[in-house]
């Protein structure tokens, strides 16, 4: 990332620092951004942001206060200092904010996993191990704590907001599968049983779901489907006081990940019972639609025209993303957020941020009007890609929650209504439900996708 920011990037940032305090005209006006090497000559009374030309470089990285500043300036091991009148940034705190929330380090990348998806691996939270923390909530909190020195001194009032009184949770599901037991569960069980599939059961296992599954294909009627479990998702989101987000995938030609259409009567059905529950009906986009724009438009459309009302959020299965064109490409449709950043790899935070944001449209210098809601947590990051258990994962989720609270963010939390398998992870009903009634206790702010667009519109 070569060169200053520019006036839209330096205003990009300030807008979501805007979030979490009121910078008015007052305010602004003491604000300098300095390109120059040294304080600039004959200003007084001025609170100075240095800025950098520089790209990142791993290497010159600096840490203060377990802070990183991944453009630094100096040597100097404070953030920010009063000289005479003014405030002085002593590194480009702002480019570092950029850079993470916008998620600059995604543009025009060729790194990519095995299903076209920037990998954890290469990216900076790995690098610099700060999955698990906010890094720009922190760099705002060091922003307002400086700023609130300065003007005190000048008897001008920083009023901090706060989106959420004391922490947000959104709770979702993503609805890839409706059927459980089906002929092609049966083939690819035999196809486990044969060593041509690669299977997570001993071989007893599969011999138990494979007879499950013949018999149950043979009935006629009464037929067991362990995942058309809504009524049991919203008796236990009830039970603690919640509402939840269920985004929907169409089956298509060319996607194989779902095993349904939203014309069905069940599922035209499903959508009315979900939304007579104040609950929310959202997309998931298919595999084709993150860089396809006719693609999305088709399945938007099909939604629309069989959902009770229409879809305001969101998103894209298996966390596919393409920075920024899929995100212009939900922009044009007329969407007004989406949830899916978040590394499927790894819980945390992929853009560094615990409040809903905005990306940035790189090729066009301008701020992208979509929101993104962080994604916090997947069932499938805890237990597949992580390889925890019910044990081990809760103090990870604790942790996270931990974090949020300080910022009074976000917590965004993602269960498929068929991650309920307890042949490969036992006890997971009862991690879920235990989960969800751990979050009652630490007293959310919990609201729809639409819901927490219209909180931060108003803020």
């Amino acid at each position: 990332m070569e060169g200053f920011l520019s006036n839209n990037q330096i205003e990009y940032v300030l807008y979501h620092l805007n979030l979490s305090v009121e910078l008015n005209e007052v305010i602004r006006q003491y604000f300098l951004f300095n390109k120059k090497n040294n304080t600039p000559e004959n200003k007084a009374n001025k609170i100075i942001f240095n800025l950098s030309s520089s790209s990142i470089e791993y290497d010159k990285i600096i840490s203060i206060k377990n802070i990183p500043i991944l453009f630094p300036l100096s040597k100097n091991e404070n953030f920010y200092s009063f000289k005479g009148d003014n405030l002085i940034f002593h590194h480009d705190i702002l480019k570092s904010c950029f850079y993470l929330l916008s998620g600059y380090q995604e543009y025009n990348s060729s790194s990519k996993d095995s299903f076209g998806r920037f990998p954890y691996e290469n990216s900076i939270q790995k690098k610099l191990s700060i999955i698990e923390k906010p890094i720009v909530n922190y760099y705002f909190e060091i922003i307002i704590e400086a700023i609130t020195l300065f003007l005190n001194k000048r008897s001008i009032e920083v009023k901090q907001r706060k989106i959420f009184s004391n922490f947000g949770f959104f709770l979702t599901h993503d609805i890839d599968n409706v059927d459980f037991y089906t002929f092609n569960r049966f083939l690819y069980k035999i196809k486990e049983l044969t060593g041509f599939a690669k299977s997570y059961y001993s071989f007893k296992t599969n011999i138990k779901h494979l007879f499950k599954t013949f018999f149950e294909l043979l009935k006629f009627s009464r037929k067991q489907n362990p995942v058309w479990n809504f009524n049991y998702l919203r008796n236990i989101e009830k039970q603690n006081g919640f509402r939840s987000a269920f985004y929907f995938l169409e089956k298509d030609k060319k996607n194989h990940d779902s095993d349904y259409r939203f014309s069905e009567n069940r599922i035209k059905q499903l959508f009315s019972y979900i939304l007579s529950e104040n609950c929310e009906v959202g997309l998931h986009g298919t595999t084709g639609s993150i860089v396809n724009e006719k693609i999305f438009n088709q399945t938007l459309r099909n939604l629309n025209a069989n959902a009770p009302e229409k879809v305001y959020g969101i998103r894209q299965h298996r966390l596919l993303y393409k920075m920024p064109q899929t995100t212009l490409i939900h922009e044009k449709a007329g969407l007004i957020y989406d949830t899916t950043l978040c590394f499927a790899e790894h819980e945390g935070f992929r853009n560094s941020f615990c409040l809903p944001f905005k990306l940035f449209d790189f090729e066009h210098d301008r701020m992208i009007n979509i929101w993104e809601i962080p994604l916090n947590v997947m069932d499938v990051t805890l237990f597949h890609y992580r390889k925890l258990n019910s044990s081990n994962a809760m103090p990870v989720i604790i942790n996270l929650v931990s974090e949020i609270k300080k910022f009074n963010g976000i917590f965004t939390l993602l269960w498929h209504n068929d991650f309920f398998d307890e042949d490969r992870y036992p006890g997971l009903t009862k991690f879920y439900e235990n989960l969800l009634n751990y979050i009652k206790e630490e007293n959310p702010e919990n609201n729809l996708g639409f819901e927490i667009v219209h909180k931060c519109s108003e803020s």
